[in-house]
């Protein structure tokens, strides 16, 4: 019996990933995700109280993942007050590996307590940016100057995510990102440092 219900568990699951992935959250169906699984909306409901905690369930161990490499990379800006290539890659191997979830997250999460996922992503690394720029040029940088940059490099984010890349391709595009977003934050920098 344990073993069935496991496999259940996880047919719903799986279901409840694509249903996401492809509809958001508010178009989603518990009939659609259901039937994928192969199983009674009761047996969706034997395991989860509601779509809200079938989606919950699925995104939260990414997202908690994604916020201890977040603490990291604060933790690395702080020492090193840049972002390693290294490191860079191996978060976009993670985002590789993760990327049903992070398109859900990206896209389709409205109507959940995640729905500003993204944004709050985003104005994360304003702050970082904005950090980096204190620390390197003794002030900041206008702070929607900070806002486009980060704007832009997300919006490659997005891209990444959207396309259907082996993960050779996606690192490849991810490092010629992250270059064109260094060179960008330094010719910044720079410009900061003659004011």
């Amino acid at each position: 019996m344990e073993k069935t219900e496991s496999a259940v568990r996880s047919r719903l699951l799986e279901a409840g990933k694509e249903e996401f992935r492809d509809k958001g959250f508010l178009k989603a169906s518990l009939r659609a995700i259901c039937k994928k699984a192969d199983v009674t909306t009761g047996a969706l409901y034997f395991f989860f109280e509601s779509k809200a905690a079938l989606f919950e369930k699925i995104v939260e161990e990414t997202v908690g993942e994604m916020e201890q490499i977040a603490g990291k990379l604060t933790d690395s800006q702080n020492e090193e007050q840049t972002i390693s290539e290294e490191y860079d890659q191996l978060f976009m191997e993670f985002v590789w590996e993760n990327r049903d979830i992070a398109r859900i997250l990206m896209e389709g999460a409205e109507g959940t307590r995640y729905e500003n996922f993204w944004e709050d992503t985003c104005t994360k690394m304003e702050q970082l940016l904005q950090e980096n720029f204190r620390k390197k040029c003794g002030k900041e940088a206008d702070n929607d100057l900070v806002h486009i940059l980060i704007g832009m490099k997300m919006q490659g984010y997005r891209e990444l995510l959207k396309g259907n890349y082996s993960r050779e391709k996606l690192l490849e595009l991810s490092r010629m990102l992250k270059r064109c977003s260094d060179q960008s934050i330094q010719t910044v920098a720079e410009e900061i440092k003659k004011k």
